[in-house]
């Protein structure tokens, strides 16, 4: 292995976290790669993003990623386009990459921004009609179907903070429970009661989604067990994310109870030299969250190098 095969930071995930980490590595004139392909980041398709600052009037994600991307690749990141297969931590320390075309590459720190994903419903037109209409992330989207009908489907607290959101911005609201009880913390159950636009329908199968360009309406069959179409302007699906992260079990790092990454204030893992930042990790689910995190995961990377290297 010559020195040229070496890398400084190999940074997995090529969302807004693992672009982030790129920047502020090169910037500190280490060696680093980004695995990934930032079209599939859940930022690329999030559709228009209005709370992200300094676009007052909103732009799409994509457009943001593809922001970050091209700074990235500026300061002197690499970005190898593909996804990875597996991690391996060599007897000297070192970390290795190996992609799924089987290329391999090697490097002193390692920092893992693979993201989550949604949990779906699985049904008929969910897939055709995201972001016509079909959202996973109500503070996102919210403020788009503000004083429209809406429905939320779901049954823990995401459904009900969901739910919540979107009765603040004046729309009506009905909770397509897919439980025979609402699993959601008390206070939370306190605030729908008293909240004359919100209600809530129990131990709901839904069926399918309909609409042509946008949603229009979900089929879904009641506690009876008789079909229903409901019309609505928008569905949000708060059914928790879950993490990508076999790639981090298989390498030995700890997981929360959840699945996630545990990681520290310094976004350090328990293994030296591993750094998690982003939905890998848990937390908010947000841009400007996810873009901290890989700011913090790589400064920590770039002190761990440059102590140990």
């Amino acid at each position: 292995m010559t020195s040229t095969d070496l890398y400084d930071v190999l940074i997995i995930g090529a969302g807004p976290a693992g672009l982030t980490a790129g920047i502020y590595a090169a910037r500190a004139n280490l060696k680093s790669m980004v695995f990934g392909i930032h079209y599939d980041s859940q930022l690329a398709k999030a559709g228009i993003v209005e709370n992200y600052p300094g676009f007052p009037d909103g732009l799409q994600g994509l457009e943001i990623s593809e922001l970050i991307y091209t700074q990235t690749k500026n300061w002197g990141c690499e970005v190898f386009t593909a996804n990875v297969k597996k991690l391996e931590k060599n007897e000297n320390g070192l970390f290795k990459v190996i992609t799924a075309d089987d290329k391999r590459f090697t490097g002193y720190s390692l920092i893992l921004a693979t993201g989550a994903y949604y949990r779906k419903l699985d049904v008929p037109g969910e897939e055709e009609l995201y972001l016509k209409g079909v959202s996973y992330c109500t503070i996102c989207d919210g403020a788009l179907f503000g004083g429209r009908d809406t429905i939320v489907a779901g049954y823990g607290n995401g459904a009900a903070k969901g739910a919540l959101y979107l009765g603040g911005l004046g729309s009506s609201v009905t909770i397509l429970c897919t439980k025979e009880e609402l699993k959601c913390e008390s206070t939370y159950m306190k605030r729908l009661e008293e909240l004359q636009n919100i209600k809530v329908l129990y131990s709901i199968t839904v069926n399918e989604i309909i609409g042509e360009d946008r949603v229009t309406g979900v089929v879904f069959t009641d506690k009876e067990g008789k079909i229903n179409t409901l019309k609505t302007s928008a569905v949000f699906v708060e059914g928790g994310t879950a993490p990508n992260a076999a790639l981090a079990k298989d390498l030995g790092i700890e997981l929360t109870k959840n699945g996630f990454i545990k990681v520290n204030k310094l976004q350090a893992t328990n293994i030296d030299g591993v750094f998690a930042a982003g939905d890998v990790t848990g937390g908010r689910r947000q841009i400007a969250t996810a873009i901290g995190e890989g700011s913090s995961a790589a400064i920590s990377a770039i002190n761990w190098v440059r102590t140990h290297k």
